[in-house]
This record gives C-alpha cells, structure tokens and sequence, in this order.
C-alpha cells in the first residue's frame, strides 16, 4: 500500500528582522536548519503541513520569506495560524502555489481539515462555531465518502503536564470533543503550540503534538523552562486502510543552544 506522506513542522517563530532572537536564539538559523532536513527528504513528502506560530511578531515581511523557502520545493503546503500569528499578514502572503490557504481538502483516501484555533490577544486557543460547523461538515462528507480523518490545529485540546503552559491550550475543548465523538473514521488530530513531543489517546483517536523549529519547552515543568534538545518535525505516512504511523525527526546540526537565563516567552 502507498501512503500519503505528510510532513508537518511548527512553531518557526520568524521575525521581520531575520536576525532577531528568541530568548537568544536566532530563529531563522534554526529555520534554515530544519528545512534543510525537510527538503533532503527521500522519497519527497506529498504534502507539508505548518500548524501555526510561523511569526514571533506576524509580520509580512516573515511570511514571505516563508513563502520565499518553500516555492522552489512545489510541495503543496497547507498551514494554520498560531497565537503569535497574524491572519490578515498571513492570507495576504501564504495564498499562492505551492501554498494553499484551504482549510478542507484530501489526498488518496483521507480527509483533512485545518481549524483556526487563534483567538487574537490571547495565548489560549478557541474554536469559534463557525470552525465547528465547518468540522462538523468536513467529517460528515467524508464519512459519507468513506474516508479517514484527519484533524489539525494550533492548540492541544488536552493539558499537557506543565502548569504555565497549561494556561495557554484549548479552551472549552468538550465542544470539540463533541463533535469528533459523533464519527468513527477519525484516526488523528495534530497540533503545535508546546514546542515539544505529546501523545494522548482518548476514544480511539490519537492526539500528536511537535517539536518547534527552534526553542524546545521543557516536558512537565511547572514553570517555564527550555530543554536544550535538538529542533524536529513529524513524518506521518497515511495508508489506503486507514492505519498510519508517524515519527518525530530531530535534527542536531540545527541546535541553537538558547540563554537559559532568560525568562519570559
């Protein structure tokens, strides 16, 4: 069986200035790093998959850069916007081939849909009842087709052992229990926003969280702290029967030790 091979990589953190730091560390460098590895990939990802904080500042000027790295691959690339984005910078820049701004799409036997879970001035995720509803579509017509799901946003619908960072996630998650409780063909949900590896199982779907291309947050600290660890990605490969398996790559030459002196995010 031939699967769909999606990549999907988070959390950038890219200033206008591609020279800034992030509590020390350049992000664009770390950037670079990591999409090298991406681009080495053999046999080529079918899609990639970017799951929000592109920006530390939602600046124009990042976005196209972005836009700038990832043209010549002609990967169609789908992304979201995390807290740190901004919507209006990011659909007037990531909205041209090989970047797509559709929110509901397939590939072989799969279903996606991409939910905004950005709620501006706040760190905390939301989903509006629009985004609901548009779930709630995407699952029906894919059921109907007799597709797999998968499901993605910026924010994990789950605490993750960290109480700081627990302050920042999914708010009001049940509603979005709610409606993927109602169908059976979801296989996995994918997140971003922890900067670091996650997996909860709950009703027969499992709930991925990934690596950030740069700063990596330390697991269960209960106030903030940084790992120094290597920056990743996620390699999921999706099969015709609905199984899948997936992999976080790290990649050690993009390591950009951060100042672990610095507080503060």
């Amino acid at each position: 069986m031939i699967p769909v091979h999606v990549v999907q990589f988070s959390d950038f953190h890219l200033f206008a200035k591609p020279d800034s730091k992030l509590l020390g560390v350049v992000t664009e460098e770390s950037f670079q790093g990591v999409f090298a590895q991406i681009k080495a990939l053999q046999p080529r990802p079918d899609l990639l998959l970017m799951t929000g904080d592109l920006s530390q500042d939602g600046s124009e000027a990042a976005y196209l850069r972005i836009h700038q790295y990832l043209a010549p691959l002609a990967i169609d690339t789908f992304w979201l916007a995390g807290n740190h984005d901004r919507l209006p910078n990011m659909a007037a820049t990531l909205t041209h081939p090989p970047l797509s701004p559709d929110k509901t799409f397939q590939r072989g036997n799969w279903s996606f849909t991409l939910l905004n879970s950005l709620l501006p001035g706040k760190d905390s995720g939301f989903l509006s009842r629009k985004n609901l509803h548009i779930l709630q579509a995407s699952l029906e017509v894919s059921a109907r087709l007799g597709q797999h799901a998968v499901v993605a946003l910026h924010h994990p619908p789950f605490l993750v052992g960290s109480a700081w960072l627990d302050t920042t996630t999914l708010q009001y998650a049940n509603r979005l229990f709610e409606v993927l409780d109602q169908f059976s063909h979801v296989r996995l949900v994918l997140f971003g926003h922890i900067h670091q590896e996650f997996h909860q199982q709950r009703r027969g779907v499992d709930y991925w969280g990934c690596p950030s291309t740069c700063i990596q947050f330390l697991p269960k600290s209960h106030e903030f702290r940084l790992e120094v660890i290597p920056p990743g990605f996620r390699q999921v490969w999706l099969y015709p029967d609905g199984t899948y398996r997936t992999q976080v790559q790290r990649v050690p030459a993009a390591l950009r030790c951060p100042d672990l002196r610095l507080g503060g995010y």
